[in-house]
């Protein structure tokens, strides 16, 4: 509603912005009474309505055939590249108004003024596509890409992308309810339906929409006989549901039809299968069973000599070092780490050497030997550049080991353990660490030492987390906090606010208010 209000002020539609206090006021009235709120259930498409009709009559044809067409592209648009394609200059007005932002070499069109213009016009699509051939073909430009071919009925193209784009997902992005909507508009429009509908499940297993994806799993399903390998994929893919959905008895019921039906056939899904299994037992502290699927595991690929499988044989070894560490044998957990390292080593993976020392780190952290850790820690840090889920664990393992002899530099670590542990389970759903207990004992420290904004930063980034991403609303109205905190208790009252990104922290800052700002359009 605040966007609409917000164009009905620059528009000067009086009689829409009265109408829209009307409404505030009946549901205010409403609630205070605990009465049912009575309105026009019509009353949006008659604010859309009139809020078209005003821009139509205020802008000239060209001015707004050239936004018509901007208005499909999903993606910032980059004003140099656009400048080649569309004649910018009739955007003068818009930009004059504020309904246009000029930034950092980019246009940002008002979202609401965006999506009231839209409209699905084939040139639009095609200066559209024109325009992205421009860039890189990264997921965003390919989803895009994927999205216009559909539109513009080119529909083996759109499969393409289509089929590309998700191949890159590994985790929650903004893709990917879009690549959903281009799926479904090509079912019986392909000729591999088969994949299709099996990558759509994927996309829905992404959004944890078990229900949706189960239905796409099942009529893949059907179109395979039992003997066809690719019916084993399938039911792996439905095993894993269950699984991440939390029905245990159901999913090691199906992973153990897997490895039965694919021994002696499809060794790739048999040790598919043992993993999930692993990680199922795992799940239910079974340590035993757990134990003995990666044993049969690293039997099957052991006798196999080339990088790749000497990497997987690392892999499993960590694993099992991870079994080890959850049942409380240290020791043994230790010794299996430590092989883990050696191998990967050899191999010169780096990620696989800074994982395996981040698990041993974990383990003399846990047994309280800080010397060990210390070490652990500056080999860590010798390895050099890392990837961020790994970087996030560094970082809360460094501040478990710092936090009785250097409460400051701890605090600043957990602070960046939860921001960036944040940030991952934000954009790709992993739970690199523990987020909010880092943030619990960033909060705690602070307070310790008396750094009160520092402390109310914290507890506001918490708190908007659990708003936000959680529907969990807290008081944090009346806070102490530094300019970070400001920018998203501002955000919160609906100003717009925003917040320079040097580091992590800010960056995790930057994405709430972004987040809040995308809400309340």
């Amino acid at each position: 509603m605040r966007g609409y209000e917000r164009l009905a002020e620059i528009l000067g539609a009086e009689d829409v912005l009265n109408y829209i206090k009307e409404l505030e006021n009946k549901v205010k009235e409403a609630i205070e009474n605990d009465k049912a709120i009575e309105i026009d259930p019509d009353f949006e498409r008659k604010i859309r309505d009139r809020l078209k009709e005003l821009i139509e009559r205020r802008f000239d044809e060209n001015s707004l055939n050239v936004l018509k067409s901007l208005a499909v592209l999903d993606l910032p648009i980059d004003a140099e590249v656009a400048s080649k394609i569309y004649d910018l200059s009739a955007l003068n007005d818009f930009i004059d108004l504020g309904l246009i932002e000029k930034r950092n070499g980019y246009l940002i069109v008002d979202e609401t003024l965006k999506d009231l213009i839209q409209e699905n016009v084939e040139d639009y699509h095609r200066k559209a596509l024109e325009y992205y051939s421009n860039f890189e073909e990264t997921l965003d430009v390919m989803t895009e890409k994927a999205y216009h071919h559909l539109m513009l009925k080119e529909y083996d193209r759109a499969f393409d992308y289509f089929i590309k784009s998700a191949n890159q997902i590994y985790g929650r992005h903004r893709c990917v309810e879009k690549l959903i909507f281009v799926g479904e508009k090509l079912i019986g429009k392909v000729k591999e339906d088969d994949r299709l509908l099996g990558t759509l499940g994927n996309l829905y297993m992404v959004l944890k929409k078990y229900r949706e994806a189960e239905h796409y799993y099942r009529k893949v399903m059907e179109m395979y006989d039992e003997n066809d390998d690719r019916y084993l994929g399938v039911l792996l893919n439905i095993a894993n549901l269950r699984y991440v959905r939390g029905d245990y008895k159901e999913a090691e019921e199906l992973l153990k039809n897997c490895v039965s039906l694919a021994m002696d056939r499809n060794e790739e899904i048999v040790e598919k299968a043992l993993l999930m299994l692993s990680s199922l037992y795992l799940d239910l502290n079974d340590y035993e069973n757990a134990e003995k699927c990666l044993m049969d595991v690293l039997r099957m690929i052991y006798s196999r000599k080339d990088e790749d499988s000497l990497k997987r044989v690392a892999e499993i070894v960590n694993n099992l070092g991870y079994v080890y560490s959850r049942s409380k044998n240290y020791e043994k957990a230790e010794r299996f780490y430590k092989e883990a390292l050696r191998i990967y080593n050899d191999l010169n993976d780096v990620k696989g050497v800074t994982t395996a020392l981040n698990n041993l780190c974990s383990i003399y952290v846990t047994t309280q030997n800080y010397e060990k850790a210390k070490e652990i820690i500056d080999a860590i840090e010798r390895v050099g550049d890392m990837p961020p889920d790994l970087k996030a664990k560094y970082y809360f393992l460094k501040a478990k080991v710092l936090e009785r002899d250097d409460p400051k530099s701890a605090l600043e670590l957990y602070v960046k353990a939860g921001a960036l542990g944040f940030l991952i389970f934000r954009n790709f759903g992993i739970n690199a660490v523990n987020y909010m207990h880092s943030l619990d004992k960033a909060e705690e420290i602070a307070k310790r030492l008396n750094l009160k904004e520092l402390a109310g930063d914290v507890f506001v980034l918490k708190s908007a987390i659990a708003k936000v991403y959680f529907g969990i609303r807290r008081n944090i109205a009346d806070v102490e906090c530094g300019e970070r905190g400001k920018a998203i208790l501002n955000a919160l009252k609906g100003y717009d606010t925003s917040v320079e990104v040097r580091d992590e922290v800010d960056s995790a800052f930057f994405v709430i208010l972004q987040d809040l700002k995308a809400s309340s359009q």
